[in-house]
């Protein structure tokens, strides 16, 4: 018989070891989520409040549209992380259906995060549309444009959170993905850099042209608000999907899987970052209520009324004149 190594550890050792590490990311993580619950619940009430102006006390604008969906993405992946907290750390996975519920949950916090990446996407496309060629967009543009491609853009969410839920995503929670299903893989790389240059590309134009009108930042703002989200996704939000596409490629290790997780809550911080990029930009006085913030964010144009007496063919005119010349003005 050949002579044992001396050098090698023993298979109970190797064995303690591994469970030493598990028990201390299960330790990090558990310490990193109590850290991340407070930003998360704030992010919660904020998009919800978001959510509320917008569909109960502001006019809905073709803006104003996108801006709804993205709270809705927003509080979707707030809320599953929150119920996960709950579920995992408060009540101690009680539940008879535990499993299902996890399940449920990962599944929406992935459409949520899908969702909001491509909305923010059509916000900044629509809007250096809308800033570069006023008089054409105006024009050429459908009346529900924004309602159909939210729409649309649902329906691909749920088609591509399907897709990596159920082949790459299910496979990463019990077992090493090394490129198990390469063609997933590919199409949410081709995916991601569709929709990414896109969205850098619009956010760069969009502040190029906020740095040559500053005379007009107050008619700006809501350019200002998607260059700081599209910042604020880059930095926070796409490394989660950089990491995703690393571990579904290449076998896992130790670091990337603490780079995940990592991630994953910087993910959590950028859904939560967006309603005080609204009111920071917003905010024009020192004290004002948060109705009149949110108006002044999404507002795309001057307030300037028409006048009551013009019939209906007129003011519509008139409304197209009084859009076409503040766009102008931006533009000069």
């Amino acid at each position: 018989m050949a002579e044992t190594n001396s050098s090698s550890p023993h298979p109970l050792d190797a064995l303690q070891m591994n469970e030493i590490q598990v028990e201390r990311d299960d330790y990090s993580f558990t310490i990193l989520s109590y850290i991340i619950m407070p930003i998360t619940i704030l992010g919660l009430i904020s998009n919800g409040a978001i959510f509320w102006f917008l569909c109960c006390r502001i006019k809905r604008t073709k803006y104003t549209v996108y801006v709804l969906n993205l709270a809705i993405a927003d509080f979707t992946v707030l809320l599953a992380f929150d119920l996960v907290f709950v579920f995992s750390f408060i009540m101690w996975s009680k539940l008879v259906f535990d499993g299902y519920l996890y399940d449920a949950l990962d599944i929406l916090c992935i459409f949520g995060y899908n969702t909001s990446f491509f909305m923010l996407t059509a916000i900044s496309v629509e809007r250096c549309l809308g800033a570069f060629c006023p008089i054409r967009y105006h024009f050429n543009r459908p009346k529900h444009l924004s309602t159909i491609l939210c729409t649309l853009l649902w329906v691909l969410s749920c088609v591509v959170t399907g897709v990596e839920y159920f082949t790459c995503w299910s496979v990463l929670t019990t077992e090493v993905p090394y490129r198990k299903y390469p063609a997933t893989t590919i199409f949410l790389a081709m995916v991601f850099l569709l929709f990414t240059p896109v969205m850098v590309l619009c956010s760069v134009s969009l502040f190029i042209k906020i740095r040559r009108n500053s005379q007009a930042m107050s008619q700006a703002r809501l350019y200002l608000i998607i260059v700081i989200a599209v910042v604020l996704f880059l930095l926070f939000a796409l490394p989660f999907r950089i990491m995703c596409l690393i571990v579904y490629w290449y076998s896992i290790t130790d670091i990337e899987w603490t780079l995940l997780h990592c991630s994953s809550f910087l993910h959590l911080i950028n859904s939560s970052a967006d309603p005080f990029v609204y009111f920071l930009v917003g905010k024009w006085r020192r004290r004002e209520t948060l109705y009149a913030v949110l108006y002044r964010s999404c507002k795309d144009e001057a307030e300037v009324p028409v006048p009551q007496h013009l019939g209906n063919e007129q003011e519509e005119r008139s409304k197209s004149i009084v859009f076409i010349t503040q766009d102008q003005k931006l533009e000069s």
